[in-house]
């Protein structure tokens, strides 16, 4: 009789981030196969289906590279075959929009975000006002609208970009105005040259 063969499928590098890993195990001539793991995570629905996904342990996370192997099972007069498949999970970005701040009504926000992982980051806001030099630069500064300002206080929000298989993270900054200063000089005078002095 023909001898059992086993593919565990390609190799995947995934993010830490995700919820399950989708498996594509085949056999042929042998009637099955069972799944195994180096690690601690669960086969769902359970470990005999060929195409079952994977949910990795915190473990298995910590670990960063867990090895599956699928085995044939109902062999007949022939021996089990196995092969491995090996998972790679990848960190997940950081993303850090930079401390809250308090200015005045009218001056613009210096920025300081940063990210891990993540090639880069977007800026958007509550409010309408601007970004410079734009949008996608981590330490822009922002200038408020005057409804920025009239409403007291604005959001700004940084989200990661570049993920590779991970998830977007965001994290925001409080933007709060304090009131411009105001002065005044008082009115216009008109006086005569012989006075001794004038009163401001």
């Amino acid at each position: 009789t023909t001898a059992p063969t086993v593919n565990a499928g390609t190799d995947i590098t995934t993010c830490q981030d995700i919820a399950f890993i989708q498996l594509s195990g085949s056999v042929v001539t042998a009637t099955g196969g069972n799944w195994t793991t180096s690690g601690s995570g669960i086969f769902n629905p359970n470990n005999s289906n060929l195409t079952a996904s994977y949910i990795p342990s915190a473990a298995d996370t910590a670990a960063g590279t867990i090895t599956l192997t699928l085995t044939t099972t109902g062999n007949g007069l022939c021996n089990a075959y196995s092969d491995d498949v090996v998972i790679t999970l990848t960190d997940i970005p950081t993303v850090n929009a930079g401390t809250d701040q308090t200015i005045c009504a009218d001056a613009g926000a210096f920025l300081a975000g940063s990210v891990t992982i993540a090639t880069g980051g977007t800026w958007t806001t509550s409010g309408s006002g601007t970004f410079s030099p734009d949008n996608n630069t981590l330490n822009a500064g922002y200038v408020p609208t005057t409804a920025d300002t009239s409403a007291g206080s604005v959001t700004l929000t940084l989200t990661t970009t570049g993920n590779g298989t991970c998830n977007a993270y965001t994290d925001d900054v409080l933007i709060t105005f304090t009131p411009a200063l105001t002065v005044n000089a008082g009115t216009d005078i008109t006086t005569c040259q012989d006075i001794a002095s004038i009163a401001l």
